[in-house]
């Protein structure tokens, strides 16, 4: 893929709407391919929208309660870089916020949504991860067991979308492939968020990421695509399924996590998903926005492609060197 086509991969991501999460997974993508400019306007405005309560980037009072969760690591991370103590205590606030006001079920599982008892697969994406970061361990690895208890399928190896407390049933019982891709690369980013050296927790996420790998992989079409819903080949396939797979393997590979035997497999998916970019720059049939029920467009496929090929072309230097 051409560097300009990338650059417009990159504009089309920034000219989108976004909302709390959205923002967060764009500035996480910015922090990763070393976007520092934009990434710092988007910081700014990230903890310039911090509500009362510690949510980071609150759009007009959204209900959303983990969301916020997906700004923490990129903020934690800028104001570690600059030293700038406001970013670092925002980012505090918010975790503070997760810890302790956060509506919970008995075993301490937080909340989706404020006024549910909702537990999504999407929780999974930054709240371990950023609890970790933080130094709570032991409450991000209660945060991942919860939801893993709650959605996995035994049947698949896979998991279910959402989650309900109260009606004791799954609210969205899809084998949805973003979801699953939430815990996948949940699952890296706690692992790589946890201090060494290697316990037997430590151990077990990468085991389930590993697991969750193979089993999302079992689902690829020939074409190398995926379903919107994974074990449905009736639903559209689907455009950020397969960024999330193809970068969860390239980064993995990079970090020394995942065997390099996987590498022709993210190879093929990125190169069914290069034929989905149009040339402004926007990747289509996407699970898109607002809904993600229908095919369309999101921040969240762009800034998974753009993260998918940035690890695919450091993997491939450290290679030639």
């Amino acid at each position: 893929m051409s560097r300009n086509l990338q650059e417009k991969v990159l504009k089309a991501m920034l000219c989108m709407t976004r909302q709390c999460w959205e923002q967060g997974i764009a500035a996480q993508c910015l922090l990763e391919i070393g976007r520092e400019e934009e990434l710092a306007l988007l910081i700014h405005d990230i903890v310039q929208r911090q509500s009362s309560d510690g949510r980071l980037c609150n759009v007009e009072n959204a209900p959303a309660v983990t969301d916020s969760a997906f700004c923490i690591p990129a903020v934690m991370d800028y104001a570690e870089k600059t030293k700038n103590r406001g970013y670092r205590e925002a980012a505090e606030k918010n975790v503070r916020f997760l810890l302790e006001d956060a509506r919970r079920a008995e075993d301490g599982m937080v909340y989706h949504m404020i006024r549910t008892k909702e537990i999504w697969a999407d929780s999974a994406a930054y709240m371990p991860c950023a609890l970790a970061k933080a130094g709570h361990v032991r409450a991000a690895l209660t945060q991942m067991d919860g939801i893993i208890r709650r959605l996995y399928d035994k049947k698949t190896g896979l998991y279910f979308h959402i989650w309900d407390d109260a009606a004791k049933d799954y609210k969205r019982p899809f084998l949805w492939g973003i979801g699953n891709g939430w815990i996948l690369t949940g699952l890296m980013r706690l692992y790589l968020a946890m201090p060494d050296p290697d316990t037997g927790e430590k151990k077990r996420v990468h085991d389930r990421m590993l697991a969750l790998l193979d089993a999302m992989l079992s689902y690829e079409t020939k074409e190398h695509t995926f379903h919107d819903v994974l074990d449905r080949p009736e639903t559209f396939t689907e455009s950020e399924t397969g960024a999330m797979t193809a970068y969860v393997i390239y980064r993995g590979i990079k970090e020394g996590i995942i065997d390099k035997t996987y590498k022709q497999r993210a190879d093929r998916i990125r190169e069914a998903l290069c034929e989905r970019v149009s040339e402004t720059g926007l990747i289509f049939q996407a699970s898109g926005s607002p809904d993600f029920i229908h095919a369309g467009t999101s921040v969240e496929c762009q800034a998974h492609f753009l993260m998918m090929q940035h690890w695919k072309e450091k993997l491939e230097k450290r290679e030639v060197e």
